[in-house]
């Protein structure tokens, strides 16, 4: 999960960059993200939207993953972080922007060994856990396809 929340990080403070948002607020980002993905994994349907929206089916604009993490950011961070409400509109404009550049590295495979499948075992319940080995499946499926282009 670090390696996962490492990248998205490089991707907040990439996409901040020439902005005036402090650290806090990058990293309120970043945990809304990775917040806004593990609720998703465990939610019902879940698997399928991230699986949608890392295999480039729904844009991150439109990805209710990116909805969620905006959400997460409005209602937990910003009034936390004090800012008003044009500064946490500023900040939660760029998640399309961040969760799109996360879903590109991830298919160009250029996240450093991070791929759909350890993001959807990292995102997963326990092994025991239904959810978990319906990730494990569609993981290893979707993997076997991606080796082969």
């Amino acid at each position: 999960m670090s390696q996962l929340s490492d990248l998205i990080l490089k991707q907040v403070t990439s996409a901040a960059s020439g902005s005036n948002l402090g650290t806090n607020v990058l990293n309120g980002l970043t945990d809304s993200i990775v917040n806004s993905l593990k609720k998703t994994a465990t939610s019902q349907g879940g698997v399928e939207q991230l699986i949608s929206l890392f295999t480039g089916k729904t844009s991150a604009a439109n990805s209710s993953v990116t909805a969620l993490a905006s959400q997460i950011f409005t209602s937990q961070f910003a009034s936390k972080l004090g800012l008003s409400s044009s500064a946490s509109s500023s900040a939660t404009s760029l998640l399309p922007t961040i969760i799109a550049s996360l879903v590109s590295i991830v298919m160009s495979k250029k996240s450093g060994g991070l791929d759909l499948s350890s993001i959807l075992a990292s995102l997963g319940a326990s092994s025991g856990n239904s959810t978990a080995s319906k990730l494990g499946y569609i993981a290893g499926t979707l993997g076997k396809l991606f080796k082969k282009k």
